[in-house]
């Protein structure tokens, strides 16, 4: 097939566009610099923030797949992060459903990165594609984010909101900004270490992404997750254990509040026991179901 895929540049798009390269699949990437004629990947130019785009120009498209998004962590939230996090989300996505419905040949398939924030603080409360949005800034984003995608839908182009777990890899992501504390000996639970954590391998995502391309019988929300999600500090047991390291220094919720603001709320106490029902449902089997056994393959080799 012919794909289109933007966000190539990041964590799950290199392994993506890998994946798919040896799969046989033809790729042309979204990029947001100028193309380089000479690169291995056709590559076209968008700007998100400008409503620039020339899908017209590309040809026939069988399946798009937007992993775009600017990053939710690594600074506090003020009015103009909350701003940028929210249109790098929205306004790409509108903009990118709207002119793959617009084309006399659509693709048959959308594939959207959307996230669990999806659900927001939800405690104990077992959590499936059917269960409905949570409050907060990252569960009104997702709502509006998986929302943008509604004008494809409508022109007869399936459409999946992939709801990602933490994608956990050593290579970057959620592992990587865990691993230093446990590493220089200050690890522990965060908040009261109840709240739990839906995870899954950068493998199981981008075979997962695979997979629903192939089976045309999905669409919607699809949560991308791990079968056995974890407590928190279960999460930092197991990293202790896997480093050989303590796991001594909680760190209390209104310290994390203070240091964070919101974005600590959101991302780090927030509670989501989330299950991926639709892909157990399909038959989809995952490399990594134990997360002990994954951080032991991606923390100690």
């Amino acid at each position: 097939m012919r794909i289109l895929v933007s966000g190539g540049s990041g964590l799950v798009g290199q392994d993506l566009i890998a994946t798919l390269r040896c799969d046989g699949h033809q790729i042309v990437q979204l990029v947001r610099r100028r193309p380089n004629p000479e690169a291995p990947i056709s590559e076209i130019a968008w700007d998100p923030e400008r409503q620039e785009i020339d899908l017209q120009s590309v040809g026939q498209i069988d399946v798009a797949i937007h992993l775009g998004g600017a990053s939710i962590t690594g600074t506090r939230w003020n009015s103009k992060r909350k701003l940028m996090i929210y249109e790098s989300r929205v306004k790409s996505t509108r903009l990118l459903s709207q002119e793959l419905a617009a084309l006399e040949e659509k693709p048959k398939t959308l594939i959207v990165a959307s996230a669990v924030g999806f659900y927001g603080d939800r405690g104990e409360e077992p959590l499936t594609e059917a269960s409905s949005p949570g409050k907060g800034f990252l569960a009104d984003t997702a709502v509006q984010w998986e929302s943008a995608t509604n004008v494809a839908s409508k022109a007869g182009i399936r459409v999946v909101n992939t709801r990602f777990g933490l994608i956990m890899s050593r290579r970057g992501g959620f592992l990587t900004k865990v691993r230093l504390p446990f590493e220089i000996f200050l690890g522990g639970n965060l908040g009261n270490g109840r709240q739990w954590c839906p995870w899954i391998s950068l493998s199981d995502v981008v075979n997962g992404l695979s997979f629903v391309i192939a089976r045309k019988d999905i669409s919607g929300p699809v949560n991308f997750t791990a079968p056995m999600p974890v407590r928190n500090e279960d999460f930092s047991k197991m990293m202790a254990k896997t480093l050989s390291r303590p796991a001594w220094i909680n760190v209390p919720a209104p310290i994390i509040r203070l240091l964070f603001g919101k974005m600590g709320d959101e991302t780090i106490l927030h509670s989501q026991k989330a299950f991926p029902e639709k892909l157990q449902a399909a038959g989809f089997n995952w490399l990594n179901e134990e997360l002990g056994d994954l951080l032991n393959q991606e923390l100690t080799r």
